[in-house]
């Protein structure tokens, strides 16, 4: 199967050039144009021919490939590039069925409680017997009865399984401790924050407070000790001590509120093979905000998907429109966004006055809470 290579040289004195060319092999159909010369020459001697057009310093183009020889070479390639496409689609779906990852965690309770390293290792050997294990072919999982054996170990009171792609979720939150109630063992029950004392209750030991009384962190509130006449026995001190406490916060409301608003958004996907990281693309916009995500495939696919988010931002302004009750309001919700265990609520004080370009608001929430 014969191939054919059509050049084309530019210039009036490109014909000059076949003589050399005639040399190493036949060269046909030649055409001279007003700008050059146009001719063909057998495939299998172009690259000998573009070597010697290069160091003659010769302008040119190879306008195209005819015959059998290229038109199989791109078909070849061609089908080559679908077969490519077809084993990059069936390695994703292959992908997609195993586990990459297997993530445990704790769900933030009153306590915060982490989890221990017995119940994490009691937890991955419900997993596996579930086939969740990392590297494992996992098409389907039952993460409703995954579930069900989470909850039924000790200690457990919330267990949720979820399957994220490639990816095994799991969360746990520990049943709380019971409430209410401080033991400090042969020692004494001291305060943990500044409070005004309303009540001690005592389970062992005797209260050194009394109500109205200001503790700072560390005072003494319950003793190890009981009187017997004029002896005092140690006890082991224990029991609960409620208190005054004040939270404060102070905001500044400006009269102008500036804003920012996202008003387009352009995103732009890279592929990478082999480890190799692409150049980030130029934003688009003067001013944006930038996020960048990778998928990888990983093992069986050494393919990265780089995704590039530029988000364009205008910055508007505008008057304050809140009234005063609405600022004590959002100023309340920050405050009580804070509290961290369960306590009431005795009193709110409101306090405002304005300064240069806006307005200062205070507010401070009196509660009655365990201090101990």
């Amino acid at each position: 199967m014969r191939g054919d290579t059509v050049l084309f040289v530019k210039g009036k004195n490109g014909v000059r050039v076949l003589g050399a060319l005639s040399k190493i092999c036949a060269v046909r159909n030649v055409a001279i144009l007003s700008d050059g010369i146009r001719f063909e020459v057998p495939s299998k001697h172009r690259s000998e021919i573009i070597a010697l057009l290069n160091n003659l310093c010769y302008d040119y183009k190879v306008l195209k490939n005819i015959g059998a020889l290229p038109f199989a070479i791109n078909t070849l390639a061609r089908l080559g590039f679908a077969v490519g496409i077809i084993v990059v689609v069936v390695g994703i779906a292959i992908f997609s069925q195993f586990i990459t990852r297997v993530s445990v965690s704790a769900v933030d309770g009153v306590y915060g409680q982490n989890i221990d390293s017995a119940l994490n290792t009691q937890i991955l050997g419900i997993l596996s017997s579930y086939g969740a294990k990392e590297g494992k072919w996992l098409p389907r999982i039952d993460c409703d009865s995954v579930e069900k054996e989470l909850l039924a170990l000790d200690g457990v009171a919330y267990a949720s399984v979820q399957r994220r792609r490639t990816h095994i979720e799991v969360q746990i939150k520990r049943e709380l401790q019971k409430d209410y109630l401080v033991e400090v063992v042969g020692s004494t029950v001291k305060a943990r924050k500044v409070a005004v004392v309303t009540r001690v209750i005592v389970e062992g030991g005797t209260s050194v407070v009394e109500y109205g009384d200001v503790v700072r962190v560390g005072d003494t509130l319950i003793d190890g000790y009981v009187t017997y006449g004029d002896e005092k026995l140690s006890v082991e001190a224990k029991g609960l001590a409620y208190g005054k406490v004040y939270h404060k916060k102070t905001v500044f409301f400006s009269d102008i509120i500036t804003s920012r608003e996202v008003t387009n958004v352009k995103r732009v996907t890279k592929l990478s093979m082999f480890g190799k990281t692409p150049k980030t693309p130029s934003s688009p916009f003067e001013k944006y905000e930038f996020e960048m995500s990778v998928r990888d495939f990983g093992f069986l696919v050494p393919l990265k998907i780089y995704t590039y988010e530029f988000r364009e931002i205008k910055e508007v302004e505008s008057e304050n429109a809140m009234s005063l009750d609405e600022m004590y309001a959002s100023v309340y919700s920050q405050v009580a966004a804070e509290f961290e265990e369960p306590l009431k609520v005795l009193d709110v004080y409101y306090e405002s006055h304005n300064a240069d370009g806006g307005t200062y608001v205070t507010v401070t929430v009196e509660t009655e809470e365990v201090i101990s």
